[in-house]
């Protein structure tokens, strides 16, 4: 089917590149403890603990037996493998921040309970804010403000760090069971960034391919990009086992801020600044970069199966705030278009579709990735107030972080509420919270 009318634009930069120090690994100043993996499989899921009432799922309708493609690697492969990071999955998780609290919340997405909540800097008033979630399930924070510290998570006990001296895994069980920071051995480290002016908000892991006949990520230790400032723009690269600092540049920007990131299948960073209203990509070997203005003011972003950067703008409301696809090989943006405007959170799933938060009203959209379209801009969510992030979970269920303190699961097809999450604090996640949009593009369908 034709695709909706394109916008030419002309690139703001030359493709340039950083100087021959880009490695700059002694300057992370990490915060971290000894004993991070280094990237294996990973193994059974926790215990499952419930935490408080405040935190319980409600469940709203039953959604049957619903299971959505996944690649053809788990269908195909003589080991079954799965098309996360191996053979046995942790996706069913969602990584919220509870931005007000300083804590990070990790939800079941089959169960709804909160298994765990865990503090991603010192002094709990560092604005967690955007969630990457790797394939091996375990996530990386960025708080934007005090410190700047970015902060990984494991997702499951075998790959916790035993540290402390006391039998088994000392970690969280839910939301009444905080520990202090970093004395929770499933956090693995925290590394300080030096904020200038923006703290993190770009962040995400690379990922690999799985071999379909040992089973074995390509990436056995995925390395995670975080970006922040405007100003200046800094660009980091850490080291997913350690924390340790492995690139870092700074382009020199004209202001605003970057807001969120993501990467394509071979690990290049895509970002948007908001406010100078810029696309930029970083090219993952050679850290040469590029930048294209967009027709509007960005909020959310994400990279489909075929490696085109999608971003929904929020700054005027219905009619002018829009839904764009910018196509790598033509360099410009097709208008997907929007009647609702005020576009926040979005995230695509393996059925070709582009599902985004909105506001006033509050809402779900979903948009066709393969014809540049509109389907339905006013999906209803009971009792919403600001909806901003959403995310796919492992099922293909959608998910909707309200700043209510409210997560909704949506089914896809008939829009229904499966259940809803209570007790979170404030919560302002709207990136890659469940590896989802990684897993799309190392791993597209067909």
């Amino acid at each position: 089917m034709p695709r909706a009318v394109v916008l030419p634009l002309v690139a703001l930069a030359c493709a340039c590149t950083t100087s021959g120090d880009a490695r700059d690994a002694d300057e992370s100043g990490i915060a971290t403890l000894p004993g991070d993996d280094s990237g294996s499989e990973p193994g059974a899921t926790g215990d499952g603990s419930e935490g408080d009432a405040s935190s319980d799922a409600t469940p709203a309708s039953d959604g049957g037996d619903l299971k959505f493609d996944l690649g053809d690697n788990a269908e195909t492969s003589a080991l079954d493998c799965d098309d996360f990071g191996g053979a046995t999955s942790t996706f069913s998780y969602i990584w919220i921040a509870n931005s007000a609290e300083g804590t990070v919340s990790k939800i079941n997405t089959q169960t709804g309970i909160e298994e765990g909540r865990y503090r991603t800097s010192a002094a709990g008033s560092d604005s967690p804010s955007r969630t990457s979630v790797n394939q091996y399930g375990d996530v990386l924070v960025g708080n934007r403000v005090g410190g700047g510290a970015a902060t990984k998570i494991a997702a499951i006990s075998e790959r916790c760090a035993e540290r402390n001296g006391v039998p088994g895994i000392q970690t969280s069980a839910g939301p009444t069971d905080v520990l202090p920071y970093l004395e929770d051995e499933c956090v693995l480290w925290s590394t300080p960034l030096p904020i200038a002016d923006n703290g993190p908000r770009g962040i995400a892991w690379e990922g690999g391919s799985i071999d379909p006949m040992t089973c074995e990520n390509t990436v056995p230790n995925p390395r995670v990009w975080v970006s922040y400032g405007g100003a200046a723009e800094e660009i980091y690269r850490l080291d997913g086992s350690t924390g340790a600092v492995l690139d870092h540049f700074t382009i020199a920007g004209g202001g605003g801020l970057i807001y969120g990131g993501a990467v394509n299948a071979a690990g290049d960073l895509w970002f948007v600044n908001r406010g100078v209203n810029t696309l930029t990509r970083v090219d993952a070997i050679t850290l040469a970069y590029q930048s294209w203005p967009i027709p509007g003011t960005p909020y959310g972003m994400g990279v489909d199966a075929n490696g085109d950067p999608w971003v929904v703008t929020y700054a005027t409301g219905p009619g002018a705030d829009h839904v764009f696809r910018f196509d790598v090989a033509s360099a410009t943006f097709a208008d997907a278009g929007g009647t609702g405007g005020y576009y926040r959170g979005m995230n695509l799933d393996r059925e070709g579709r582009v599902w985004v938060g909105g506001n006033s009203p509050c809402r779900l959209a979903v948009f066709d990735a393969q014809t540049d379209t509109l389907i339905n801009d006013n999906i209803p969510l009971p009792g919403c107030s600001t909806p901003v992030g959403v995310s796919i979970d492992h099922d293909g269920y959608v998910w909707v972080v309200d700043q209510n303190g409210t997560a909704y699961k949506v089914h896809p097809e008939n829009y229904s509420i499966i259940l809803t999450v209570a007790g979170l604090i404030g919560p302002y996640t709207y990136s890659d919270m469940t590896g989802s949009g990684l897993n799309l593009v190392v791993n597209p369908p067909g």
